[in-house]
């Protein structure tokens, strides 16, 4: 799988489905015109963070299948502050990803509400999927602060307990478990957002 790494601070998961979507049909040019059209399309206003529903729309129309796993439906953003957002545009944000999701469901989106662990995911990948998963970065990047932020998991070894990640920024590597379960663990207990994943077949 061909990295495509984000050329804005803001179109980061864009860029991670665009080389998701590009090494599964290879008629999706890496570009940066597609990397923004990803991100105009799926954009949740006014913020600038895409909504998983409606990548997961953009991919579909692409020609591929995929599945949408949230523990949480509804859009959230506990710590708009610290991002100099209001909670008018928190309310106003709401509404705007309420919307994309449910277009995603009208183009027939398969979704499900649940909860769900690393385990899940491992499970999903030693089934041949690709998995976009969001984690907190912060332990992935040797961050001084939390940051929830989309990675893309293209295998996981067994034997090893390592996965093959892509990260947005300029990254792909392989990560332990032990990492990658700290991601997962304190990106609900440290920036309180739910987990989430997109599931694409190969």
């Amino acid at each position: 799988m061909k990295p495509y790494f984000a050329t804005t601070g803001y179109s980061t998961v864009a860029s991670s489905v665009l080389t998701i979507v590009h090494f599964l049909n290879e008629e999706v040019s890496l570009t940066r015109e597609e990397e923004f059209k990803i991100w105009q399309q799926t954009t949740i206003l006014p913020t600038r963070a895409s909504s998983i529903f409606a990548l997961a729309k953009y991919a579909k129309e692409k020609g591929c299948t995929v599945k949408v796993i949230v523990e949480k439906e509804e859009y959230d953003f506990p710590d708009y502050r610290f991002y100099r957002y209001t909670k008018e545009d928190v309310d106003n944000a709401k509404l705007s990803a309420k919307l994309l999701r449910q277009d995603a469901i009208g183009a027939g989106i398969n979704m499900e509400v649940k909860d769900f662990t690393l385990n899940d995911v491992d499970k999903e990948l030693l089934d041949n999927k690709i998995i976009l998963l969001r984690l907190n970065v912060k332990a992935l990047r040797n961050m001084k602060r939390n940051s929830s932020n989309y990675v893309v998991i293209n295998n996981y070894n067994k034997q090893t307990s390592e996965y093959s990640i892509i990260d947005w920024g300029d990254t792909a590597r392989s990560v332990t478990k032990e990492i990658l379960q700290e991601c997962f663990d304190t990106l609900e207990s440290k920036k309180h957002r739910d987990h989430r994943m997109l599931i694409f077949e190969r």
